[in-house]
């Protein structure tokens, strides 16, 4: 009796522990054939129970400390911490010297990298003497697994050139390598003196975000930027309280890079890249990035340009402007603040001394700025297939105030010219349209949006100015994005991008007489194209970078 027992007993061992080894292997498996953990559901379909998993393991992380240990080759990523060595920090060291021009992209800890994205970006390196740098953001819920706490990177992009120290492109711009959560949805919150200080920063997250920090009355603002993920989304865990940073982590999750071109010591250029489709392409500057590495010419759909203010428009923007759209050849153009209206800026009506120089320096009367606007609107019209005029806050200057309460009445200068214009708007008529209309405008590839008229491309929100945000409320980027999602907007001269909510900068020069202090305001225009995806870029002393 007593020897059947232990018969019994040895045989119920033996079954619990193939049991168990089976679990492992399955885990290993489907790790392998998924790319990430798998799922408690996906182990249950396969014949596994819950509750033995539970009783031989207590939980998945635990199931994968054991499935790492027993088959390592069925994981396709290795340990962080075997990549901090000094002949890591070596090839970095190298590839900076070696390099004026960098994309810099993220691989989130445990998460798989997108094949695809990988071979386009190292196509479009090839083809731009560019080097690769990888940044890695932390997953906390996938970090769990390892005994070091850093967590693993995929093995392929571990053999690329790994960031692990903070790095000097230049004397202004430095990629950071301070520890952020790829959970994070701010992943900026509280870096901003560091820019402030410290010049330019990138740093590791799978969000692709811009921030600017004013510096200086006269020098440019410095930037803080994320990348966006080489790495497909996965941020899979089995704890309750963690899901909802989950699932908006994979919400926000970006496939991208930034592309940065180190032009000397001091200055530098850069744009966002963002793939859009299973395959792995992008699109940079009017070329195509494919996999395979074929590389083939695609037209944005639209250049946002900043907003330009037809009058106060700096002339070197205006020649990058006709540069970019001589190259790159895009469909459309989108103006925000087309007029100046400076004749007449309800801000400065009763301010006697701005007035006075205005007279004593040549100011432009209304009917002169309308004619600057109909000739900037011809030179537009023969260069793109159509051009879209979003309303902005000063275009309704004309509308909103000045014809509005009949301030031209008191404006002997502007008086004769508004009463046409006063009559139009009385009729329904847009006066700022009838007025460049009035002074000899002919092209009819012109769009003259109403205000809250909704323009759209690749379901961009491209129609508002971004100055109104919801139920009348002040305007603000993250305003934006609540209210449109997808978008690009102007109104602010500061170029940001919030969760797919996108701002250009402006054309005009970057001192004009109602901002003072330290600024923000950049030259930067936008493309948009038929994917969805994205670029800013900006215009510094002329030169606007490839």
């Amino acid at each position: 009796m007593r020897k059947t027992k232990l018969q019994d007993q040895t045989r119920l061992e033996k079954d619990n522990e193939k049991k168990k080894q089976g679990i492992v292997q399955d885990f290993a498996s489907l790790f392998e054939k998924l790319n990430c953990a798998p799922k408690m559901d996906e182990l249950v379909e396969l014949g596994n129970t819950k509750d033995s998993i539970k009783h031989h393991f207590s939980s998945l992380t635990k199931l994968e400390i054991v499935a790492r240990q027993e088959f390592p080759d069925k994981f396709f990523d290795v340990e962080i911490v075997s990549l901090l060595g000094e002949d890591v920090s070596d090839k970095l060291h190298k590839v900076v010297k070696q390099y004026k021009k960098f994309v810099i992209t993220t691989a989130v800890t445990g998460c798989a990298s997108h094949e695809g994205f990988h071979s386009s970006l190292k196509a479009f390196c090839k083809a731009n003497k560019a080097a690769l740098l990888i940044l890695v953001a932390s997953d906390p819920g996938q970090n769990k697994t390892h005994n070091s706490g850093y967590g693993t990177i995929d093995m392929k992009l571990a053999k690329e050139c790994v960031v692990v120290e903070d790095t000097y492109l230049n004397s202004n711009f430095f990629i950071s390598t301070i520890k952020l959560s790829a959970k994070q949805i701010n992943p900026t919150t509280g870096l901003s003196d560091i820019g402030q200080r410290g010049g330019s920063f990138v740093f590791a997250s799978p969000k692709q975000s811009l921030t600017l920090e004013s510096t200086s009355n006269e020098k440019l603002p410095h930037v803080l930027m994320t990348t966006g993920a080489i790495t497909k989304p996965n941020y899979v865990t089995d704890l309750y309280m963690s899901e909802r940073t989950a699932y908006i982590a994979d919400k926000h999750h970006v496939m991208g890079a930034v592309f940065v071109s180190i032009i000397d010591d001091k200055d530098y250029g850069y744009t966002q890249i963002q793939m859009m489709n299973e395959e792995g392409s992008f699109v940079h500057f009017g070329k195509r990035y494919h996999p395979n590495g074929k590389i083939t010419s695609e037209a944005p759909q639209a250049i946002v340009c900043g907003d330009w203010h037809s009058g106060e428009t700096d002339p070197l923007v205006r020649k990058c402007t006709e540069e970019m759209i001589s190259l790159l050849k895009p469909k459309k153009v989108i103006l925000h603040d087309a007029f100046n209206g400076r004749s007449i800026n309800h801000h400065e009506e009763d301010n006697a001394i701005i007035q006075a120089q205005n007279f004593m320096n040549g100011a432009p009367s209304l009917e002169q700025e309308v004619v600057g606007l109909r000739d900037d609107l011809i030179w537009f019209a023969k260069q793109v297939q159509e051009i879209v005029i979003v309303k902005s806050n000063h275009d309704e200057f004309l509308s909103g105030s000045y014809l509005k309460y009949a301030k031209y009445a008191k404006d002997p200068q502007n008086h004769y010219f508004s009463l046409d214009l006063a009559k139009a708007m009385m009729e329904g008529k847009d006066p700022l349209k009838f007025a460049v209309e009035k002074v000899g405008l002919k092209p009819t590839n012109i769009r003259w949006l109403k205000r809250d008229e909704d323009f759209k491309i690749a379901d961009i929100q491209l129609g508002a100015h971004g100055d109104v945000g919801a139920s009348g409320s002040k305007g603000t980027l993250k305003g934006m994005r609540k209210a449109y999602g997808l978008s690009v907007t102007g109104h602010s001269h500061t170029p940001g991008i919030w969760h797919g909510a996108t701002a250009v900068g402006t054309s005009s020069f970057l001192r004009l007489s109602y901002n003072r202090g330290p600024g923000s305001w950049m030259q930067t225009h936008c493309f948009v194209y038929d994917d969805g995806s994205r670029q800013l870029v900006n215009m510094i002393k002329g030169r606007w970078t490839l």
